[in-house]
């Protein structure tokens, strides 16, 4: 921020105090308290807070006001936004590291592999859906910011490491690229997830990857149907970090156009995909973030429908994609009805995050002791 703009903006702060300061005493003006009404046990005092907060929410006046400022003014929102051109805004989470160690990327690329490995052990195939961040799919539309080298060089990484690994891992960012330049909108403008429309083009080109890759299994040829709905308004996740809303929303980022699709199985077949939902022999799982989880997205819905098969999905929102793959690893779920194949949907940002959950930690560290076990193991039947 330059020496102009912070000027302006303790100005600012000085004029909303005193303006805040003075709007603040009108609640007390002609305030009437009710009979009978005790000072001595806080029963006046209650009844005038009520009063107070019901004719002048402050707070939220004062918040909506400051944001709108900073909004309009400086294009900043609050710390975990970043606010691009014609209103777009991406997370932070895409543009920064979330932490400074240099081996965050390089553990968590370990920890996949390890993943990989430990499906592998019992028969189970690994496909990882890793999903583009939307600030490298509409670059154009941040501006002046540009994603820290680790960020930036993080996608072409995943898969490189993917692909010398040997795990299957399709390369869906094409297609989401070539969308967007035609028009299509892959990603919300106010949301840090995909549309509808975005995840049904990355479900389509998984599919028919999926469908060559393992052309093995026994793929069925089940019939889902999606609906598609009216535009409505959808107010995204992004839009937290700008709070203008109630006082001054007309000050903001508009909120997004959601073209809202349903997929289910058609008719007659939904007999069959439950059949085959509860086959065990036949099982796919899918494992994920709230790209999968939000039923907004119908995600999981355009995968079966070209897969042509039902799906398990068990991707939970908030944790990232590696919690909810090792939760789902401890499960009896998975050790009483192992599955033939797990999909990974992966968002590339947080392969840079750390993982912070202690249950997930240790079940790498054991997966770590049982593999040097089996080293040492190996190397003693075989001198």
């Amino acid at each position: 921020m330059t020496k102009t703009s912070a000027r302006i903006t303790t100005f600012l702060f000085i004029a909303l105090v005193l303006v805040l300061g003075a709007l603040s005493l009108r609640p007390l003006f002609g305030y009437k308290a009710k009979t009978g009404l005790s000072p001595v046990n806080g029963e006046l005092a209650r009844h005038l807070e009520s009063h107070y907060d019901d004719q002048f929410p402050a707070k939220d006046l004062g918040t909506n006001l400051w944001a709108a400022i900073n909004y309009t003014l400086f294009d900043e929102g609050r710390q975990g936004v970043v606010v691009g051109q014609d209103e777009w805004l991406f997370t932070d989470e895409e543009i920064y590291p979330a932490s400074r160690d240099g081996e965050v990327v390089n553990r968590n690329l370990h920890r996949v592999q390890q993943i990989a490995d430990h499906l592998l052990a019992e028969g189970i195939p690994l496909v990882v859906l890793v999903v583009p961040a939307k600030a490298r799919i509409y670059s154009e539309k941040l501006g002046s910011t540009r994603p820290e080298p680790v960020m930036a060089s993080l996608y072409e990484a995943f898969q490189q490491s993917l692909a010398q690994a040997g795990i299957p891992a399709p390369e869906l960012k094409p297609a989401l690229e070539q969308a967007q330049r035609h028009g299509e909108p892959v990603f919300l403008r106010t949301d840090t997830h995909w549309t509808p429309a975005g995840a049904n083009l990355f479900a389509k080109g998984a599919a028919e990857y999926i469908r060559a890759r393992f052309n093995g299994l026994s793929w069925g040829e089940k019939t889902f149907v999606t609906s598609i709905g009216q535009p409505e308004e959808h107010r995204g996740d992004l839009l937290n970090y700008i709070p203008v809303d109630p006082a001054f929303s007309e000050y903001g980022p508009a909120p997004d156009q959601l073209i809202p699709r349903i997929t289910r199985a058609d008719g007659d077949d939904q007999a069959d995909a439950d059949a085959l939902f509860g086959d065990d022999s036949t099982s796919t799982v899918l494992v994920g973030t709230s790209y999968s989880a939000n039923e907004l997205w119908d995600f999981p819905g355009a995968l079966r429908k070209h897969l042509g098969r039902d799906l398990i999905n068990v991707a939970e929102e908030g944790d990232g994609p590696i919690v909810p793959m090792v939760s789902y690893l401890s499960s009896s779920d998975f050790r009483d009805q192992p599955p033939q194949l797990v999909i990974w949907e992966f968002p590339e940002r947080y392969l840079a995050q750390p993982l912070e959950s202690g249950k997930a930690v240790a079940w790498f560290r054991q997966a770590d002791n049982m593999l040097t076990a089996q080293a040492d193991s190996h190397s003693e039947t075989n001198p």
